[in-house]
Formats: C-alpha cells, sequence, structure tokens
C-alpha cells in the first residue's frame, strides 16, 4: 500500500510504502515499511516498525538514513492507525 510521499532534499522525492504486517515471536505486531526515491526505485531502504529498525538499504547516505527514520518515528502513530483502517476496509 502507497502510504505516502514526502521530500527528502530538494527535489528528492522519497515514496513509503507499508509492504505488510506481521506478528513477532512475543505475539507483537510489527509493520514492514519500504521506502523508495521517486525517481531512483534502486534507492530504497526497509524499517521494522515498531522498534524503527532499518535492516535492509541501498543508495541512503547514513544523514539520508537518520531523516527517514525521523519521518517514520514522528509518523508511526498515524502509519499504524492508516494501516489498521486499510487492513478493515478490506475485510468489510
Amino acid at each position: 500500500m502507497l502510504y505516502a510521499t514526502f521530500i527528502l532534499k530538494e527535489n528528492i522525492y522519497l515514496n513509503v510504502f507499508v509492504m505488510k504486517e506481521y506478528e513477532d515471536r512475543d505475539g507483537g505486531d510489527n509493520l514492514i515499511i519500504r521506502v523508495e526515491q521517486k525517481e531512483k526505485e534502486e534507492n530504497f531502504s526497509e524499517w521494522r516498525l515498531p522498534d524503527m529498525a532499518c535492516y535492509k538499504s541501498y543508495g541512503f547516505s547514513e544523514l539520508d538514513l537518520f531523516a527517514i527514520e525521523d519521518y517514520l518515528t514522528v509518523n508511526e502513530s498515524i502509519i499504524w492507525d492508516d494501516w489498521r483502517e486499510h487492513k478493515n476496509a478490506r475485510i468489510a
């Protein structure tokens, strides 16, 4: 699900996708988030929420990853709410 597009730097737009939800060993809910540069999809990073772990990345600098992490941290609760709403709409 394409969640949002935001500006990383001047003329660099990122698409944020919610890829899937899964349950960890302890029964907690997690989301897989993929962030791609809009003009260069080969530049991407994949994140696990709620622990804000970037487990895969290509084409982004360390400063870019910090900016993406900041975006995800600030918007985490909204992302979760929107994902649950989207998931419930698919079921209904």
